[in-house]
Protein backbone atom coordinates (compact mmCIF):
# COMPACT_ATOMS: atom_id res chain seq x y z
CA UNK A 1 0.00 0.00 0.00
CA UNK A 2 1.11 3.12 -0.82
CA UNK A 3 -0.25 6.88 0.69
CA UNK A 4 0.41 9.76 -1.77
CA UNK A 5 1.00 13.26 0.14
CA UNK A 6 1.96 16.85 -1.18
CA UNK A 7 4.23 18.35 1.28
CA UNK A 8 4.96 21.94 1.90
CA UNK A 9 5.43 24.79 -0.42
CA UNK A 10 8.64 24.57 -1.58
CA UNK A 11 9.59 28.27 -2.25
CA UNK A 12 12.26 30.21 -1.04
CA UNK A 13 14.09 26.97 0.20
CA UNK A 14 14.77 25.22 -2.40
CA UNK A 15 18.92 25.08 -2.15
CA UNK A 16 21.14 25.71 0.41
CA UNK A 17 22.20 24.07 3.05
CA UNK A 18 19.00 23.81 5.12
CA UNK A 19 16.93 23.77 2.11
CA UNK A 20 14.14 20.99 1.11
CA UNK A 21 16.41 19.33 -1.67
CA UNK A 22 19.35 18.62 1.00
CA UNK A 23 16.85 17.50 2.80
CA UNK A 24 15.35 14.60 1.02
CA UNK A 25 19.08 13.45 -0.80
CA UNK A 26 20.05 13.60 2.97
CA UNK A 27 22.93 10.82 2.50
CA UNK A 28 22.30 9.82 6.21
CA UNK A 29 18.56 8.50 5.51
CA UNK A 30 19.33 7.29 1.92
CA UNK A 31 22.01 4.91 2.44
CA UNK A 32 24.73 7.41 1.78
CA UNK A 33 22.96 8.77 -1.48
CA UNK A 34 22.72 5.38 -3.40
CA UNK A 35 19.03 5.63 -3.25
CA UNK A 36 18.87 8.80 -4.59
CA UNK A 37 17.45 9.60 -8.72
CA UNK A 38 17.16 12.45 -10.67
CA UNK A 39 16.28 12.19 -14.29
CA UNK A 40 18.72 15.75 -15.50
CA UNK A 41 21.71 15.58 -12.72
CA UNK A 42 24.20 12.61 -12.33
CA UNK A 43 24.68 13.35 -8.89
CA UNK A 44 23.39 12.28 -5.52
CA UNK A 45 24.42 14.02 -3.15
CA UNK A 46 25.08 17.41 -4.10
CA UNK A 47 22.34 19.65 -3.12
CA UNK A 48 22.95 22.49 -5.07
CA UNK A 49 23.71 21.21 -8.51
CA UNK A 50 20.29 19.33 -8.32
CA UNK A 51 18.65 22.46 -7.34
CA UNK A 52 20.13 24.64 -9.73
CA UNK A 53 18.72 22.67 -12.33
CA UNK A 54 15.30 23.45 -11.29
CA UNK A 55 16.15 26.75 -10.56
CA UNK A 56 17.21 27.44 -14.24
CA UNK A 57 13.66 26.24 -15.53
CA UNK A 58 11.77 28.42 -13.51
CA UNK A 59 13.90 31.73 -14.29
CA UNK A 60 13.07 30.58 -18.12
CA UNK A 61 9.69 29.93 -17.22
CA UNK A 62 7.43 33.24 -18.18
CA UNK A 63 6.48 34.72 -15.22
CA UNK A 64 9.97 34.00 -13.76
CA UNK A 65 11.09 33.37 -9.80
CA UNK A 66 9.09 36.13 -8.39
CA UNK A 67 8.64 36.54 -4.44
CA UNK A 68 7.05 33.54 -2.93
CA UNK A 69 6.99 31.73 -6.40
CA UNK A 70 6.28 27.98 -6.42
CA UNK A 71 9.77 26.65 -7.10
CA UNK A 72 9.05 22.88 -6.95
CA UNK A 73 6.59 20.32 -5.53
CA UNK A 74 7.48 17.58 -2.73
CA UNK A 75 5.26 15.07 -2.81
CA UNK A 76 5.47 11.72 -0.45
CA UNK A 77 5.41 8.12 -1.34
CA UNK A 78 5.10 5.84 1.62
CA UNK A 79 4.76 2.06 2.00
CA UNK A 80 3.32 0.16 4.25
CA UNK A 81 5.62 -1.89 6.97
CA UNK A 82 3.53 -4.89 6.23
CA UNK A 83 4.15 -4.58 2.42
CA UNK A 84 7.20 -7.31 0.60
CA UNK A 85 9.53 -4.57 -1.03
CA UNK A 86 13.05 -3.74 -0.17
CA UNK A 87 14.17 0.03 -0.21
CA UNK A 88 15.83 -0.72 -3.94
CA UNK A 89 12.01 -1.85 -4.97
CA UNK A 90 10.45 1.02 -3.19
CA UNK A 91 13.04 3.74 -4.62
CA UNK A 92 12.36 1.96 -8.30
CA UNK A 93 8.58 2.25 -8.21
CA UNK A 94 8.99 5.98 -6.77
CA UNK A 95 11.29 6.72 -10.09
CA UNK A 96 8.64 5.16 -12.15
CA UNK A 97 5.66 7.59 -10.29
CA UNK A 98 7.68 10.31 -10.98
CA UNK A 99 8.22 9.53 -14.34
CA UNK A 100 4.75 8.48 -15.04
CA UNK A 101 2.91 12.06 -13.29
CA UNK A 102 5.18 14.01 -15.17
CA UNK A 103 5.06 13.29 -18.34
CA UNK A 104 9.03 13.54 -18.70
CA UNK A 105 8.48 17.34 -19.14
CA UNK A 106 9.44 17.98 -15.95
CA UNK A 107 12.82 17.52 -13.93
CA UNK A 108 12.33 15.56 -10.64
CA UNK A 109 14.37 13.97 -7.94
CA UNK A 110 13.35 11.04 -5.99
CA UNK A 111 15.24 10.04 -2.51
CA UNK A 112 14.16 6.90 -1.20
CA UNK A 113 14.56 7.12 3.18
CA UNK A 114 15.04 4.01 5.35
CA UNK A 115 15.18 6.05 8.51
CA UNK A 116 11.62 4.91 9.41
CA UNK A 117 9.86 1.92 10.09
CA UNK A 118 8.11 2.56 6.85
CA UNK A 119 10.08 3.07 3.72
CA UNK A 120 8.91 6.12 1.22
CA UNK A 121 9.97 8.26 -1.24
CA UNK A 122 10.70 11.97 -1.21
CA UNK A 123 9.89 13.23 -4.55
CA UNK A 124 10.49 16.94 -5.74
CA UNK A 125 9.04 17.66 -8.75
CA UNK A 126 10.33 21.53 -10.56
CA UNK A 127 7.22 23.80 -11.48
CA UNK A 128 8.33 24.93 -14.75
CA UNK A 129 8.81 22.51 -17.30
CA UNK A 130 11.76 22.40 -19.42
CA UNK A 131 9.85 24.26 -22.31
CA UNK A 132 8.94 27.09 -20.17
CA UNK A 133 5.14 26.16 -18.65
CA UNK A 134 4.21 26.29 -15.14
CA UNK A 135 3.10 23.25 -13.80
CA UNK A 136 0.59 25.17 -11.01
CA UNK A 137 -1.44 26.15 -14.32
CA UNK A 138 -1.44 22.82 -15.88
CA UNK A 139 -2.42 20.89 -12.81
CA UNK A 140 -6.61 20.18 -12.51
CA UNK A 141 -8.10 20.68 -9.20
CA UNK A 142 -8.44 16.69 -8.93
CA UNK A 143 -4.96 16.04 -9.33
CA UNK A 144 -3.81 14.99 -6.18
CA UNK A 145 -6.94 12.00 -6.66
CA UNK A 146 -4.95 11.35 -10.28
CA UNK A 147 -1.67 10.69 -8.49
CA UNK A 148 -3.33 8.43 -6.25
CA UNK A 149 -4.73 6.72 -8.75
CA UNK A 150 -1.10 5.97 -10.80
CA UNK A 151 0.44 4.87 -6.98
CA UNK A 152 -2.90 2.42 -6.88
CA UNK A 153 -2.58 1.02 -9.85
CA UNK A 154 1.53 0.37 -9.47
CA UNK A 155 0.76 -1.50 -5.89
CA UNK A 156 -2.04 -3.54 -7.74
CA UNK A 157 0.59 -4.54 -10.39
CA UNK A 158 3.46 -5.17 -7.53
CA UNK A 159 0.78 -7.67 -5.56
CA UNK A 160 0.82 -4.37 -2.91
CA UNK A 161 -2.30 -3.96 -0.68
CA UNK A 162 -4.14 -0.65 -2.08
CA UNK A 163 -6.64 0.78 0.35
CA UNK A 164 -10.44 1.52 -1.06
CA UNK A 165 -10.95 5.37 -1.64
CA UNK A 166 -14.31 6.20 -3.54
CA UNK A 167 -12.36 8.82 -4.71
CA UNK A 168 -9.14 7.50 -6.09
CA UNK A 169 -11.19 4.60 -7.37
CA UNK A 170 -13.47 7.16 -9.72
CA UNK A 171 -10.19 8.74 -10.94
CA UNK A 172 -8.86 5.14 -12.08
CA UNK A 173 -11.81 4.67 -14.25
CA UNK A 174 -10.82 7.95 -15.78
CA UNK A 175 -7.69 6.42 -16.27
CA UNK A 176 -9.22 3.01 -18.02
CA UNK A 177 -11.54 5.78 -20.01
CA UNK A 178 -8.78 7.53 -21.55
CA UNK A 179 -9.62 10.64 -19.75
CA UNK A 180 -6.37 10.71 -17.56
CA UNK A 181 -2.74 10.43 -18.65
CA UNK A 182 -0.78 6.97 -17.69
CA UNK A 183 2.37 6.83 -19.16
CA UNK A 184 5.75 7.96 -19.41
CA UNK A 185 5.21 9.95 -22.64
CA UNK A 186 1.81 11.74 -21.02
CA UNK A 187 -0.21 10.06 -23.12
CA UNK A 188 -3.71 8.72 -22.61
CA UNK A 189 -3.30 4.77 -22.14
CA UNK A 190 -4.54 2.84 -24.44
CA UNK A 191 -8.40 1.71 -23.89
CA UNK A 192 -9.17 -1.94 -22.27
CA UNK A 193 -11.81 -3.18 -24.84
CA UNK A 194 -13.74 -4.27 -22.04
CA UNK A 195 -14.43 -0.52 -20.86
CA UNK A 196 -15.32 0.45 -24.99
CA UNK A 197 -19.00 0.54 -24.30
CA UNK A 198 -18.68 2.19 -20.67
CA UNK A 199 -19.15 5.81 -22.27
CA UNK A 200 -21.90 5.99 -24.99
CA UNK A 201 -22.89 9.48 -26.43
CA UNK A 202 -25.05 11.26 -24.57
CA UNK A 203 -27.10 14.83 -24.89
CA UNK A 204 -25.92 18.15 -23.34
CA UNK A 205 -29.01 18.25 -20.65
CA UNK A 206 -28.75 14.03 -19.63
CA UNK A 207 -27.46 13.60 -16.25
CA UNK A 208 -23.58 11.95 -16.14
CA UNK A 209 -25.02 9.91 -13.33
CA UNK A 210 -27.92 8.29 -15.52
CA UNK A 211 -26.22 8.23 -18.81
CA UNK A 212 -23.25 6.42 -18.24
CA UNK A 213 -24.29 2.42 -17.97
CA UNK A 214 -21.84 -0.74 -17.77
CA UNK A 215 -22.56 -3.23 -20.46
CA UNK A 216 -24.80 -5.17 -18.06
CA UNK A 217 -26.71 -1.67 -17.44
CA UNK A 218 -26.19 -0.85 -14.58
CA UNK A 219 -25.02 2.89 -13.50
CA UNK A 220 -21.22 2.86 -12.86
CA UNK A 221 -21.19 5.12 -9.58
CA UNK A 222 -22.91 1.85 -7.78
CA UNK A 223 -19.82 -0.96 -9.80
CA UNK A 224 -17.01 1.68 -8.78
CA UNK A 225 -18.54 3.51 -5.99
CA UNK A 226 -19.68 7.19 -5.62
CA UNK A 227 -17.24 10.47 -5.44
CA UNK A 228 -17.34 11.97 -2.15
CA UNK A 229 -18.55 15.30 -4.98
CA UNK A 230 -21.30 12.62 -5.62
CA UNK A 231 -22.14 11.76 -2.30
CA UNK A 232 -22.51 15.86 -1.03
CA UNK A 233 -24.05 16.65 -4.30
CA UNK A 234 -26.64 14.38 -3.96
CA UNK A 235 -27.36 14.79 -0.24
CA UNK A 236 -27.81 18.34 -0.72
CA UNK A 237 -28.14 21.09 -3.42
CA UNK A 238 -24.58 21.47 -4.96
CA UNK A 239 -24.63 26.42 -4.57
CA UNK A 240 -21.78 27.92 -4.47
CA UNK A 241 -20.98 27.71 -0.84
CA UNK A 242 -21.76 24.02 -0.63
CA UNK A 243 -19.06 23.30 -2.94
CA UNK A 244 -16.58 25.25 -1.16
CA UNK A 245 -17.60 23.22 1.99
CA UNK A 246 -17.28 20.25 0.09
CA UNK A 247 -13.76 20.86 -1.27
CA UNK A 248 -12.65 21.84 1.84
CA UNK A 249 -13.44 18.77 3.35
CA UNK A 250 -12.29 16.54 1.36
CA UNK A 251 -8.81 18.70 1.53
CA UNK A 252 -8.66 18.69 4.96
CA UNK A 253 -8.75 14.84 5.42
CA UNK A 254 -5.73 14.25 3.59
CA UNK A 255 -3.48 17.54 4.11
CA UNK A 256 -0.71 17.36 7.19
CA UNK A 257 -0.54 20.69 7.90
CA UNK A 258 -2.07 24.33 7.55
CA UNK A 259 0.43 25.32 4.48
CA UNK A 260 -0.57 21.50 2.88
CA UNK A 261 -4.37 22.46 3.73
CA UNK A 262 -3.92 25.76 1.89
CA UNK A 263 -1.96 24.45 -1.37
CA UNK A 264 -4.17 21.67 -1.68
CA UNK A 265 -7.24 23.91 -2.03
CA UNK A 266 -5.42 26.22 -4.58
CA UNK A 267 -4.95 22.92 -6.68
CA UNK A 268 -8.62 21.94 -6.09
CA UNK A 269 -9.23 25.99 -7.31
CA UNK A 270 -10.30 27.69 -4.12
CA UNK A 271 -7.86 30.48 -2.83
CA UNK A 272 -7.88 30.97 1.00
CA UNK A 273 -6.45 34.50 2.27
CA UNK A 274 -5.80 35.05 6.43
CA UNK A 275 -7.90 38.00 7.38
CA UNK A 276 -6.97 38.47 10.98
CA UNK A 277 -8.66 35.39 12.97
CA UNK A 278 -10.58 35.06 9.76
CA UNK A 279 -10.42 32.80 7.06
CA UNK A 280 -11.74 34.11 3.55
CA UNK A 281 -12.03 31.54 0.88
CA UNK A 282 -12.48 32.67 -3.02
CA UNK A 283 -13.40 30.66 -5.94
CA UNK A 284 -10.83 30.84 -8.69
CA UNK A 285 -13.31 30.12 -11.64
CA UNK A 286 -15.48 32.54 -10.77
CA UNK A 287 -14.06 35.45 -8.24
CA UNK A 288 -16.64 34.38 -5.60
CA UNK A 289 -15.53 34.99 -1.92
CA UNK A 290 -16.90 33.91 1.39
CA UNK A 291 -15.30 34.51 4.75
CA UNK A 292 -15.45 31.51 7.05
CA UNK A 293 -18.36 32.81 9.31
CA UNK A 294 -20.60 32.46 6.34
CA UNK A 295 -19.93 28.90 5.78
CA UNK A 296 -20.43 27.91 9.48
CA UNK A 297 -18.01 28.16 12.87
CA UNK A 298 -16.66 24.20 11.36
CA UNK A 299 -14.43 26.17 8.60
CA UNK A 300 -13.04 29.26 11.20
CA UNK A 301 -9.32 28.94 11.89
CA UNK A 302 -9.73 26.93 14.69
CA UNK A 303 -11.73 24.08 13.46
CA UNK A 304 -9.84 23.67 10.26
CA UNK A 305 -6.40 23.27 12.79
CA UNK A 306 -8.75 20.75 14.52
CA UNK A 307 -9.47 18.90 11.82
CA UNK A 308 -5.83 18.49 10.24
CA UNK A 309 -4.48 17.41 13.56
CA UNK A 310 -7.04 14.85 14.50
CA UNK A 311 -7.49 16.90 18.48
CA UNK A 312 -9.31 19.13 19.77
CA UNK A 313 -7.23 22.45 19.96
CA UNK A 314 -7.14 26.02 21.20
CA UNK A 315 -5.47 29.08 19.76
CA UNK A 316 -3.00 31.13 21.03
CA UNK A 317 -1.68 34.42 19.61
CA UNK A 318 1.91 35.75 19.88
CA UNK A 319 4.39 38.68 18.58
CA UNK A 320 6.63 37.68 15.65
CA UNK A 321 9.12 38.83 18.37
CA UNK A 322 8.42 36.40 20.76
CA UNK A 323 9.96 33.75 18.71
CA UNK A 324 13.12 32.54 20.34
CA UNK A 325 13.89 29.63 17.53
CA UNK A 326 12.20 28.49 14.61
CA UNK A 327 13.26 25.00 12.81
CA UNK A 328 11.68 22.74 10.22
CA UNK A 329 9.97 20.87 12.62
CA UNK A 330 9.80 22.84 15.97
CA UNK A 331 9.12 26.49 17.30
CA UNK A 332 10.44 28.08 20.86
CA UNK A 333 8.65 31.06 21.93
CA UNK A 334 9.19 33.34 24.92
CA UNK A 335 6.60 33.63 27.32
CA UNK A 336 5.11 37.25 27.18
CA UNK A 337 5.42 38.81 31.03
CA UNK A 338 8.38 36.57 31.64
CA UNK A 339 11.09 38.60 30.82
CA UNK A 340 12.44 35.77 28.46
CA UNK A 341 12.99 33.69 31.24
CA UNK A 342 10.70 30.74 30.37
CA UNK A 343 9.46 29.52 27.04
CA UNK A 344 7.96 26.75 25.63
CA UNK A 345 8.70 24.64 22.51
CA UNK A 346 5.76 23.35 20.69
CA UNK A 347 5.44 21.37 16.58
CA UNK A 348 6.14 23.44 13.75
CA UNK A 349 2.87 22.11 12.11
CA UNK A 350 0.71 23.62 14.74
CA UNK A 351 1.51 27.27 13.05
CA UNK A 352 -0.45 29.43 10.94
CA UNK A 353 1.94 32.08 9.79
CA UNK A 354 0.13 35.05 7.85
CA UNK A 355 3.10 37.16 6.97
CA UNK A 356 2.53 39.44 9.33
CA UNK A 357 3.47 40.51 12.94
CA UNK A 358 1.39 38.33 14.71
CA UNK A 359 1.28 34.31 14.74
CA UNK A 360 -1.12 32.10 15.71
CA UNK A 361 -0.40 28.58 17.06
CA UNK A 362 -3.06 25.98 17.98
CA UNK A 363 -2.07 23.47 20.58
CA UNK A 364 -3.78 20.19 21.56
CA UNK A 365 -6.24 21.22 24.06
CA UNK A 366 -5.87 18.01 26.31
CA UNK A 367 -2.04 17.93 26.70
CA UNK A 368 0.18 19.26 29.01
CA UNK A 369 2.60 21.56 27.49
CA UNK A 370 6.30 21.68 29.18
CA UNK A 371 7.94 25.07 30.22
CA UNK A 372 11.22 25.65 30.11
CA UNK A 373 14.12 28.14 31.24
CA UNK A 374 17.05 29.89 28.83
CA UNK A 375 18.91 27.17 29.46
CA UNK A 376 16.09 24.51 28.18
CA UNK A 377 16.34 23.42 31.61
CA UNK A 378 12.37 22.16 32.85
CA UNK A 379 10.77 24.66 34.76
CA UNK A 380 7.57 23.40 35.02
CA UNK A 381 4.72 22.15 32.86
CA UNK A 382 0.89 23.68 32.54
CA UNK A 383 -2.21 22.61 30.87
CA UNK A 384 -2.47 24.12 27.19
CA UNK A 385 -5.44 26.54 29.29
CA UNK A 386 -3.04 27.19 31.48
CA UNK A 387 -0.88 28.80 28.88
CA UNK A 388 -3.71 31.87 28.70
CA UNK A 389 -2.41 33.68 31.84
CA UNK A 390 0.70 34.64 29.65
CA UNK A 391 -1.00 34.90 26.23
CA UNK A 392 -4.23 35.79 26.93
CA UNK A 393 -7.63 34.22 26.12
CA UNK A 394 -9.03 35.02 22.81
CA UNK A 395 -12.45 37.11 22.58
CA UNK A 396 -15.76 35.46 21.92
CA UNK A 397 -17.16 35.59 18.98
CA UNK A 398 -19.86 38.03 19.23
CA UNK A 399 -22.99 37.90 16.40
CA UNK A 400 -24.15 40.72 14.52
CA UNK A 401 -26.30 42.97 16.72
CA UNK A 402 -29.04 43.57 14.17
CA UNK A 403 -30.90 40.77 12.59
CA UNK A 404 -31.00 39.82 9.25
CA UNK A 405 -34.93 40.66 8.61
CA UNK A 406 -35.90 43.89 7.55
CA UNK A 407 -39.66 45.50 8.04
CA UNK A 408 -41.50 43.80 5.00
CA UNK A 409 -42.03 47.56 3.21
CA UNK A 410 -40.46 50.20 0.77
CA UNK A 411 -38.89 52.60 2.70
CA UNK A 412 -40.38 56.15 1.60
CA UNK A 413 -39.58 58.17 -1.09
CA UNK A 414 -38.31 61.69 0.23
CA UNK A 415 -35.22 61.52 2.69
CA UNK A 416 -37.64 62.68 5.63
CA UNK A 417 -39.51 59.45 5.01
CA UNK A 418 -36.46 57.28 4.60
CA UNK A 419 -34.83 58.43 7.64
CA UNK A 420 -37.78 57.75 9.54
CA UNK A 421 -38.47 54.02 8.16
CA UNK A 422 -34.45 53.38 9.01
CA UNK A 423 -35.51 54.48 12.17
CA UNK A 424 -38.18 52.41 12.85
CA UNK A 425 -36.28 49.48 11.56
CA UNK A 426 -33.56 50.23 14.50
CA UNK A 427 -35.85 50.51 17.03
CA UNK A 428 -37.54 46.81 16.02
CA UNK A 429 -33.52 45.15 15.96
CA UNK A 430 -33.15 46.63 19.54
CA UNK A 431 -36.37 45.48 21.25
CA UNK A 432 -35.94 41.94 19.17
CA UNK A 433 -32.54 41.87 20.85
CA UNK A 434 -33.39 42.64 24.19
CA UNK A 435 -36.74 40.33 23.91
CA UNK A 436 -34.30 37.32 22.73
CA UNK A 437 -31.52 38.49 25.59
CA UNK A 438 -34.71 38.61 28.42
CA UNK A 439 -35.87 35.25 27.12
CA UNK A 440 -32.19 33.76 27.37
CA UNK A 441 -31.64 34.95 30.61
CA UNK A 442 -34.64 33.57 32.02
CA UNK A 443 -34.04 30.37 30.87
CA UNK A 444 -30.21 29.82 32.30
CA UNK A 445 -31.72 31.75 35.33
CA UNK A 446 -34.35 29.22 35.77
CA UNK A 447 -31.85 25.91 34.77
CA UNK A 448 -29.35 27.40 37.48
CA UNK A 449 -32.37 27.38 40.51
CA UNK A 450 -32.92 31.23 40.04
CA UNK A 451 -29.54 31.95 40.51
CA UNK A 452 -28.78 34.56 37.49
CA UNK A 453 -24.73 34.78 37.35
CA UNK A 454 -24.75 30.92 38.05
CA UNK A 455 -27.35 31.21 35.05
CA UNK A 456 -24.86 32.98 33.38
CA UNK A 457 -22.01 30.89 33.93
CA UNK A 458 -23.66 27.96 32.95
CA UNK A 459 -24.02 29.09 29.80
CA UNK A 460 -20.62 30.34 29.36
CA UNK A 461 -19.20 26.49 29.98
CA UNK A 462 -22.18 25.47 27.54
CA UNK A 463 -20.44 27.35 24.82
CA UNK A 464 -16.96 26.33 25.59
CA UNK A 465 -18.97 22.61 25.54
CA UNK A 466 -20.13 22.80 21.94
CA UNK A 467 -17.33 24.26 20.72
CA UNK A 468 -15.59 20.99 22.17
CA UNK A 469 -18.38 18.57 20.48
CA UNK A 470 -18.08 20.88 17.21
CA UNK A 471 -14.31 19.92 16.94
CA UNK A 472 -14.38 16.39 17.75
CA UNK A 473 -17.83 16.41 14.85
CA UNK A 474 -15.46 17.68 12.50
CA UNK A 475 -12.65 15.29 13.28
CA UNK A 476 -15.21 12.37 12.87
CA UNK A 477 -15.78 14.21 9.60
CA UNK A 478 -12.34 13.89 8.01
CA UNK A 479 -12.21 10.46 9.57
CA UNK A 480 -15.33 9.20 7.58
CA UNK A 481 -14.11 10.57 4.14
CA UNK A 482 -10.47 8.95 4.79
CA UNK A 483 -12.17 6.00 5.06
CA UNK A 484 -14.32 5.83 2.09
CA UNK A 485 -17.74 4.93 3.75
CA UNK A 486 -20.50 7.14 2.17
CA UNK A 487 -23.07 6.27 5.11
CA UNK A 488 -20.58 6.84 7.76
CA UNK A 489 -19.69 10.33 5.91
CA UNK A 490 -23.49 11.53 5.77
CA UNK A 491 -23.96 10.75 9.41
CA UNK A 492 -21.12 12.77 10.95
CA UNK A 493 -21.43 15.47 8.60
CA UNK A 494 -24.91 15.41 9.63
CA UNK A 495 -23.52 15.32 13.61
CA UNK A 496 -21.46 18.22 12.68
CA UNK A 497 -24.33 20.50 11.50
CA UNK A 498 -26.00 19.83 14.54
CA UNK A 499 -23.29 20.31 16.63
CA UNK A 500 -22.85 24.04 14.53
CA UNK A 501 -26.48 24.66 14.99
CA UNK A 502 -26.15 24.53 18.31
CA UNK A 503 -22.72 26.07 18.94
CA UNK A 504 -24.59 28.86 17.06
CA UNK A 505 -27.19 28.89 19.40
CA UNK A 506 -25.63 29.24 22.78
CA UNK A 507 -23.17 31.63 21.26
CA UNK A 508 -26.11 33.90 19.67
CA UNK A 509 -27.80 33.72 23.96
CA UNK A 510 -24.65 34.45 25.28
CA UNK A 511 -23.77 37.34 22.83
CA UNK A 512 -27.24 38.81 23.64
CA UNK A 513 -27.34 38.57 27.32
CA UNK A 514 -23.69 40.39 27.17
CA UNK A 515 -24.94 42.97 25.12
CA UNK A 516 -27.69 43.96 26.85
CA UNK A 517 -25.91 43.88 30.09
CA UNK A 518 -22.62 46.11 29.14
CA UNK A 519 -26.12 48.21 27.02
CA UNK A 520 -27.28 49.07 30.78
CA UNK A 521 -24.18 49.62 32.57
CA UNK A 522 -23.60 52.59 30.00
CA UNK A 523 -26.79 53.51 30.21
CA UNK A 524 -26.37 53.37 34.44
CA UNK A 525 -22.91 55.38 34.37
CA UNK A 526 -24.23 58.26 31.82
CA UNK A 527 -27.19 58.52 34.18
CA UNK A 528 -25.02 58.68 37.02
CA UNK A 529 -22.76 61.11 35.68
CA UNK A 530 -25.72 63.60 34.26
CA UNK A 531 -27.12 63.85 37.83
CA UNK A 532 -23.60 64.33 38.95
CA UNK A 533 -23.05 67.27 36.52
CA UNK A 534 -26.97 68.75 37.31
CA UNK A 535 -26.13 68.36 41.28
CA UNK A 536 -22.33 70.51 40.74
CA UNK A 537 -24.56 72.88 38.80
CA UNK A 538 -27.25 73.04 41.41
CA UNK A 539 -24.46 73.60 43.92
CA UNK A 540 -22.83 76.38 41.83
CA UNK A 541 -26.04 78.21 41.19
CA UNK A 542 -26.40 78.55 45.46
CA UNK A 543 -23.58 79.35 45.77
CA UNK A 544 -23.62 82.89 43.42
Amino acid sequence: MAVVKLGRPVKSNLGGSNGAMAYIIDPAKTDGGRLVSSNYERTRTDYDALAEGMLDDNRRSPKGIRKDSRLAYHIKLSFSPDDPVTPERVHELGVEFARRITGGEYKFVVATHTDRHHLHDHIMVCAASRYGKHLKAELPKDIIEQWRAVSDEICRREGLSVVFNPVVEEQTRKMRDGATAGGDDGTPPARDPKYDDEAPVRSVNEPEATARKASGGEPLERRYGMSMEEIYASAKGMGTKDRIRMLIDLTSSTAENFEDWKDMLDIRGVDVTIRGQHLTYTLKDTGFKVRDAKLGQAYDMTNIMAGLQSTPVIPITFNRRLVAKQTRKTITVWLPGTHRKKKITFDAKRLVDDGGSTLRAFLPRDRDQIILDPSNRYAGKTPTPGLYQWFGEPASRLEPQTTPERLPLRYGVSPAQQRYYQAQARRLDRLAGEAKALNAAIRWTRLAGGDSAKGLRLLRGKVRESHDELQSAVIALHDAIQRGDPDLVAETRGEMERREALCDRYEGELSAIEREIHTTRDREQTETEQREQQQQQHKRGRSI
